[in-house]
């Protein structure tokens, strides 16, 4: 049984559809990337998971149990959490703040999960105090997905967690999301850097024109002479 699983999904924005029939699974303990051109849907995917879009047709399904028309709140609180590409952290919110926000469910003290999360995020310990929008680009990534971490989601979704990092930052997200897997969260991300994103996955789907277009493990998807020339600019 997957972990996580949308199933033939369409869906769109008022009455124009940007997903056909899209399938998308996702096992325990693995990465798995979404990788494709500009406007192929790979970000509606993951909104529709987290429910910010209603799919028309098809179904998402957690551990068996439908969250089709779920809030996002009643998925946060299933095990799934979300770091879109953009506004995701409270720039005028220290670090610990931000950390406490997305401990907003939890009942006992949040404190010691921040510990527990610094543990993954060590170089962010110094700027628990400090307002996270006077942080560079990738500590603010950190914390959006430290931030994402407070609540011990079965299931972490990352949208476009390199974009906009110089490339050493992006080796260091990249190393942090691995880190992360390790630790028993499973990973769904949509990444432009798509090399780099399959080298770090178990699977991936390419998509074009809000349908799949192919599916394989990273290996294979890497290796594919077709995706790379297509996709991979190679």
């Amino acid at each position: 049984m997957p972990l996580l699983e949308a199933q033939s999904i369409t869906a769109g924005y008022g009455g124009g559809d940007i997903l056909t029939e899209v399938s998308v699974r996702l096992e325990q303990g693995e990465i798995v990337s979404l990788i494709g051109p500009n406007g192929a849907g790979k970000s509606t995917v993951m909104k529709t998971i987290f429910g910010l879009l209603t799919p028309r047709l098809g179904d998402v399904v957690l551990l068996d149990e439908s969250v089709k028309g779920r809030s996002p709140d009643e998925i946060v609180k299933l095990g799934i959490s979300y770091v879109p590409q953009t506004e995701n952290v409270f720039p005028s919110l220290t670090v610990m703040e931000n950390m406490e926000i997305g401990a907003f469910t939890r009942k006992d003290d949040f404190r010691p999960r921040v510990e527990q999360v610094m543990t993954l995020f060590p170089d962010l310990v110094k700027f628990l105090g400090k307002k996270a929008g006077a942080l560079s680009g990738g500590q603010r990534q950190m914390v959006a997905m430290g931030r994402a971490l407070m609540l011990d989601p079965k299931v972490l979704m990352l949208d476009e967690p390199s974009a906009g990092l110089a490339p050493k930052l992006v080796d260091e997200i990249f190393d942090k999301i691995k880190e992360v897997n390790a630790t028993g969260v499973s990973i769904l991300m949509v990444e432009q850097n798509a090399k780099a994103a399959l080298m770090l996955s178990d699977r991936g789907y390419v998509l074009a024109t809000g349908k799949n277009r192919f599916e394989d493990t990273g290996k294979g998807l890497l290796a594919n002479a077709e995706i790379g020339k297509l996709y991979l600019g190679g």
